[in-house]
């Protein structure tokens, strides 16, 4: 409990005197509480009807979290939920609003044990109440178009991290005339999305490739890649030799999924985003077989009879699931713009390249293959440093 004496009472009272004598129908309890709040010691501020302390509260905003995972940034959120939020200071006026709709599948339990949040979707008039009454927000994951509902609370940005980069998105799309005519899953408005960024005091890159962000923003922007955790330590497979080609990630435009047109294999994906690219294109993916993500059946796909990975995306920021099949002895084809300074073998940024990697990879022998994979494993360990990823994050989302 706090005690208020001397000139600070004197002035508390002041304050509250005039605001129960402006008071004319009703007085709103949640105000006296903001009031007192300005006069009380940090762990013993009062608590308004949404559970928020008025003035001391932060938001944290991100586009999904929990069991729902669509793509990397949906990991990366709940390794934060799961690992950092549990050690900020005063970590319960840490709330998490999710700007989006409820997945019909979420599983509450999925979300770490006393974390208060909010579905957007669910009543807009909470998401309000939190956004008015908050001190700071701090974005996990942004959209990449205007979301009126946060933009005009921007005095109060602070920190964003940045998974992937609007213009680079794009920028690939222009280039490359075959992605082009394919479609992009994400409403991107790069304009909007580069004013949205300047109004943070920090911004965050998570990947561990470079970005245009980090030129256009070379002020307060700073560098903290994922991390992940080897699990499996598998050797590379001897399934490499029958020639099939596994795909584990969402069918976005710029992972160039159409490449496996021609091979045999598997994906793990969104089979909507299938039916969209058969529709649209004249990719049939004839030999291919389409499992509907789900990460309840991930380690079981990884585990099937197939050694080649498709993870030759373009502008992939980390490429977690690059480093999940390395992990389960799978041998990636890389794009040439993915951890360029690794001098490694299998790299493809055409539909040609990728169907010439693949022959190249079937003539070259066990050991070629196996020092190329230990080459690229030897570069990815050393993200595998989760404590110390934890302890950069919390320290720069407080300073």
């Amino acid at each position: 409990m706090s005690k208020v004496t001397g000139k600070q009472l004197l002035a508390l009272k002041e304050i509250l005197l005039d605001y129960i004598n402006d008071a004319k129908n009703e007085i709103d309890t949640d105000s006296i509480a903001g009031i007192l709040n300005e006069y009380t010691d940090e762990d013993t501020k009062l608590y308004n009807k949404y559970g928020l302390r008025k003035g001391n509260n932060k938001i944290l905003i991100t586009t999904g979290a929990g069991n729902c995972i669509v793509g990397g940034s949906d990991i990366w959120t709940n390794h934060f939920l799961n690992y950092v939020w549990p050690v900020l200071p005063l970590k319960k006026t840490w709330k998490l609003l999710i700007d989006s709709k409820r997945p019909i599948n979420f599983k509450p339990e999925s979300l770490p044990k006393g974390l208060q949040y909010h579905f957007h979707g669910d009543d807009p008039n909470i998401t309000k109440e939190w956004l008015d009454n908050c001190k700071e927000i701090h974005v996990l994951h942004p959209h990449y178009h205007k979301r009126p509902h946060i933009w005009h609370h921007e005095d109060k940005f602070k920190t964003v991290f940045v998974h992937a980069y609007a213009k680079d998105i794009v920028n690939v799309l222009d280039k490359i005339p075959e992605l082009n005519q394919l479609q992009t899953q994400t409403n991107i408005d790069v304009e909007f999305y580069e004013d949205y960024l300047v109004s943070f005091k920090k911004r965050i890159w998570v990947g561990n490739n470079h970005s245009t962000l980090l030129d256009d923003f070379p002020n307060y922007t700073y560098k903290i890649p994922n991390f992940y955790e080897f699990k499996h330590n598998l050797p590379l497979t001897t399934h490499v030799n029958n020639g099939r080609i596994g795909f584990a990630s969402r069918a976005e435009t710029r992972k160039c999924l159409h490449w496996l047109n021609g091979h045999e294999g598997y994906a793990l994906t969104s089979q909507y985003d299938v039916k969209n690219l058969r529709d649209s294109t004249t990719y049939s993916l004839k030999g291919i077989d389409i499992y509907q993500w789900d990460p309840e059946i991930h380690h079981q796909f990884m585990l099937k009879n197939w050694g080649i990975f498709h993870g030759a995306y373009f502008q992939e920021p980390f490429g977690y699931s690059i480093f999940e099949a390395v992990d389960y002895g799978k041998l990636p084809i890389l794009n040439s713009d993915w951890a360029p300074e690794v001098n490694y073998r299998y790299r493809a940024s055409s539909k040609n390249e990728f169907d010439k990697c693949v022959k190249t990879i079937l003539k070259d022998s066990y050991e070629t293959r196996s020092t190329e994979f230990y080459k690229l494993k030897n570069y990815m360990v050393k993200f595998d440093k989760k404590a110390e990823w934890i302890d950069t994050v919390r320290t720069t989302i407080l300073s």
